[in-house]
C-alpha cells in the first residue's frame, strides 16, 4: 500500500512538471509573437517614413531649374518681345470659362500631404507657388487630374471632338486680350490682389513657327512687362478626329 501511494505521489509529480513546463514554454511562444509583431509594425513605420521623404525631396541634394520636369533650353528658338506680338501679332478670340475676382489662393492643400503622395514632391510644389500661370490641354485623365490638383483649383473641362482647346488659367489678373505669333501666345492682363480666371483657346487659331518647339505662353500687363509665363507642347486641332479614327480602326481589326 505504501508503495502505490509512494508510485501514485511520484506520477503527480511529473504531470505537475510537465505542465508547469508546457505553460512556461506557451508563455515564452507567446512572448517571442509580440515581439516579432512589435519589430514587424516598427520595420513597417520605417518604410513607410522612407517612402513618404521620397515623395517630398530628390534622394541627394541637387540644384533644379524651373520648371522642375521641364530640361533646360526648353524655350522656342526665336522669342519675339511681348510689345511686338500685340503690335503686329493675331488677336486671339478666347472663352471665359471660370472667372472667380475673389479667389485667393491656399498655401496648403490637403491632397498636398506626404501620406497622399501623388502631388507632394516639394520642387514641384514651389513651382505651384513660384508661378500665376498655368496651361494644358483635356487630351488625358490622368493628366488633367494632376492640372487640377497641382493647382488647387477644379476648372470645366469639355474635350471638344471637332476643335482642340488650350486652356489657360491665370491667377490674380483681369485677362483683357490674347495674341499670338511665332511660338508665342502673350496674355493680357492687370494685375490684381486676389483673383482665378480660366479661359480656352482653339489651337486651330495658332500658326506656330515651328510645331515641334515648345509654345512660350506669357501673361503680361498692358505696358508689355511679363508677369509669367508657360512652356506646353502644341496639340493640333484634329487630335480627338485621330483618336476616333484609330479607335475605329480597333474596331474594324476585331470584327475582321
Amino acid at each position: 500500500m505504501k508503495s502505490r501511494c509512494t508510485c501514485l505521489l511520484f506520477c503527480l509529480s511529473l504531470a505537475s512538471i510537465s505542465f508547469a513546463t508546457a505553460s512556461s514554454a506557451n508563455e515564452s511562444g507567446e512572448g517571442y509573437i509580440k515581439m516579432f509583431d512589435k519589430k514587424l509594425e516598427e520595420a513597417q513605420r520605417a518604410n513607410a517614413c522612407k517612402e513618404r521623404l521620397r515623395r517630398l525631396e530628390p534622394p541627394e541634394p541637387v540644384k533644379l531649374q524651373d520648371p522642375p520636369f521641364l530640361p533646360e533650353g526648353a524655350f522656342p528658338s526665336v522669342v519675339l518681345p511681348i510689345n511686338e506680338i500685340v503690335q503686329t501679332g493675331k488677336k486671339l478670340p478666347y472663352q471665359t470659362i471660370v472667372s472667380l475676382p475673389s479667389y485667393q489662393r491656399p498655401a496648403y492643400e490637403e491632397h498636398w500631404h506626404s501620406t497622399v503622395g501623388r502631388w507632394s514632391y516639394m520642387p514641384n510644389r514651389i513651382h505651384y507657388a513660384l508661378h500665376r500661370l498655368f496651361t494644358a490641354y483635356d487630351i488625358g485623365l490622368s493628366s488633367w487630374y494632376d492640372f487640377e490638383h497641382n493647382m488647387g483649383l477644379s476648372i470645366p473641362m469639355f474635350q471638344n471632338e471637332k476643335s482642340l482647346d488650350l486652356y489657360i488659367v491665370a491667377f490674380q489678373t483681369e485677362v483683357t486680350q490674347v495674341y499670338t505669333k511665332g511660338n508665342q501666345v502673350v496674355v493680357v492682363g492687370k494685375p490684381k490682389r486676389t483673383g482665378a480666371v480660366a479661359i480656352t483657346i482653339k489651337t486651330g487659331d495658332l500658326e506656330p513657327a515651328n510645331k515641334a518647339e515648345l509654345l512660350l505662353v506669357q501673361l503680361a500687363t498692358t505696358s508689355g512687362d511679363e508677369i509669367d509665363y508657360s512652356l506646353i507642347e502644341y496639340v493640333p486641332p484634329d487630335f480627338w478626329n485621330k483618336q476616333n479614327e484609330q479607335l475605329k480602326k480597333q474596331e474594324r481589326k476585331k470584327d475582321a
